[in-house]
């Protein structure tokens, strides 16, 4: 449950960064939060549940990684 939890928190954190990108602002309290959702990432021991979350957690690293270089942190 906690892991179903931690996956729809990185949905919401997404699509909160998608929308600051295209207004043009996207918070850097975003890449902290893609941060510590990253850190939370464990297996859940269901292999349909672990093999969504692994989909969310490479979405996190690839909008992470997007956002630093924006933030000029590459």
């Amino acid at each position: 449950a906690r892991q179903a939890r931690r996956g729809g928190m990185a949905l919401d954190v997404l699509e909160e960064l998608e929308k600051g990108l295209v207004l043009g602002r996207a918070p850097g309290q975003l890449r902290a939060a893609l941060d510590q959702l990253q850190r939370g990432a464990e297996l859940t021991g269901d292999a349909q549940l672990d093999a969504v979350l692994q989909e969310i957690d490479i979405r996190l690293a690839v909008e992470a990684a997007k956002l630093d270089r924006q933030l000029g942190r590459v």
